[in-house]
């Protein structure tokens, strides 16, 4: 018998989910009960050999041809290693992942008109070992970091490089770092869960002489590539885009931002991470409104940092990027790829409403995008034929992402596992927000457009938002200029607010 406390611990983590987590969870659910919809699984691909790409690999195959030798869809992720590590048994694990996935393994060429992605079926992994046991003690952090970093910002060949470079830094004879290098048209953020558990598993096998035991895959992405071709068409793109340009008929296809330096032509991307940590104590405040709302913790916070980019922008009509998982079917639960979608989502702050009222638009506004999540984003730009400027990302320069999932951790058998944060050096977006909801704080960081703002005017934007998020949870009723914040950063055309200096682009 579940007991009124547990239906409250659940009833707080269902509310603490994003839309995306709660969407996965019912279709996974239904799917249980045998509610799918009518026999729609995807089915593995004739032949299995050459496929087109799926819609959000085009994409980046597309942007990739038109700034080549760049790293902005370049991923890192690294691990300290403390222990006696059998690197052999790292490298078999890493290599049968490799083998598991053809996406990792997957080369993208053009055939005829079109770009095609073709699996190898003759591939090797090289796994180089960096050893810096001779470096000082006190420098070789410095060191590390500095070699992870040039490591991480070289380019990929798509016509012919593995989507997937692993290297293991040697820095004493029980201290080792293993640095895994990815290509996002090959790997999502969904996706590292899936090779940390892989990995995980095999190498805790094979380090004591056993086979790894990983479960065959139903389908490889190539499979779904050729099912979502086939299946996003007819009557469901016809709703998918009629919904999508009555959402965003009218929208402003820039959100002009002051920044402290001019915009570059082409643009550099080069950017930078600030940390960002909110007390914990927000944490049941924004639970409780959003409860009160019918809303998520997501929402709660998207509305918030709407409000925090209406008051420094002065525009109240703001289109907000998010990425989504985009993983309903359970066969796409188990596999490695890119299956992220992203989604413009529009909030209208005019007529200077509370808090609680923002927060119903953002409410209606998430719901209606998470519900028509299917339609690639590539379509909604091909629809809706926004003026292009190499100068900025189309519909949105701003992005936003907020999760409660835990993440999953690293576990090698015999070793004490640690990762390590680091920050490659771009950004995609002139603005970003990654905020994580953890028991004790809401962590994350804003990554920036170092060509855009300087590092004190992200400080002061952090620290805004600490101080903004505050007096909207406990004070939902307020409209949202009746704030008690002076931030000395911004401009005189943000709403209310005095100018203090001068900045490099206009309103």
């Amino acid at each position: 018998m579940v007991d009124a406390r547990s239906r409250l611990d659940l009833s707080e983590r269902l509310a603490a989910l994003t839309p995306e987590a709660r969407a996965t969870l019912r279709a996974s659910v239904r799917r249980r009960q045998g509610l799918d919809d009518g026999g729609n699984a995807i089915p593995r691909r004739a032949g299995g050999g050459a496929a087109p790409l799926s819609f959000a690999q085009q994409r980046i195959w597309f942007l990739e041809q038109w700034e080549p030798g760049g790293f902005t869809h370049n991923g890192a992720r690294a691990y300290r290693l403390r222990g006696r590590l059998d690197e052999p048994a790292l490298e078999r694990a890493l290599a049968l992942i490799v083998d598991r996935h053809e996406v990792l393994r997957t080369v993208y060429i053009v055939e005829g008109r079109e770009p095609m992605q073709v699996p190898l079926q003759a591939w090797s992994l090289d796994i180089p070992v960096v050893d810096l046991t001779s470096t000082s003690p006190e420098a070789r952090d410095g060191e590390l970091r500095r070699r992870m970093r040039e490591l991480s910002r070289q380019p990929f060949d798509l016509t012919s490089d593995l989507m997937f470079r692993p290297t293991i830094f040697r820095l004493a004879l029980e201290e080792h770092v293993l640095l895994v290098r990815l290509h996002h048209i090959a790997f999502d953020a969904f996706s590292d869960r899936i090779f940390l558990s892989e990995l995980s598993s095999a190498y805790s096998r094979l380090s004591v002489g056993e086979e790894p035991t990983l479960p065959e895959l139903a389908i490889q992405y190539a499979d779904f590539a050729v099912w979502q071709r086939e299946h996003l068409s007819g009557v469901r793109m016809e709703q998918l885009i009629g919904y999508w340009r009555a959402r965003l008929d009218g929208a402003p296809p820039v959100l002009r931002l002051p920044t402290d330096g001019p915009r570059r032509v082409p643009q550099r991307h080069e950017g930078r991470h600030r940390p960002v940590s909110l007390s914990g104590s927000l944490m049941p405040a924004i639970v409780e409104l959003g409860r009160a709302e019918g809303a998520t913790p997501y929402m709660v916070l998207l509305a918030a940092f709407a409000v925090l980019l209406y008051r420094v922008s002065g525009k109240d009509d703001i289109v907000i990027g998010t990425p989504i998982a985009n993983r309903g079917h359970v066969e796409l639960q188990s596999i490695i790829g890119f299956f992220s979608n992203t989604v413009a989502m529009r909030l209208r702050l005019n007529g200077n409403p509370s808090f609680r009222e923002l927060l119903a638009r953002a409410r209606e506004t998430t719901v209606g995008a998470f519900t028509h999540q299917e339609l690639p984003f590539e379509r909604v730009v091909e629809e809706l034929h926004p003026r292009r400027d190499p100068r900025y990302n189309p519909l949105f320069q701003v992005n936003f992402r907020a999760q409660a999932e835990e993440g999953m951790q690293l576990e090698l058998a015999g070793l004490e596992v640690e990762p390590i944060s680091f920050d490659i050096g771009f950004s995609r977006f002139d603005l970003a927000l990654e905020l994580r909801f953890e028991s004790e704080a809401i962590t994350g960081y804003i990554e920036y457009d170092l060509d855009l703002f300087e590092e004190a005017t992200i400080d002061g934007l952090a620290a805004e938002l600490k101080s903004m998020l505050g007096q909207l949870v406990a004070q939902p009723d307020r409209t949202i200029l009746e704030l008690d914040v002076q931030p000395r950063w911004l401009r005189a055309s943000a709403p209310r607010m005095k100018p203090l200096r001068a900045r490099s682009e206009p309103l």
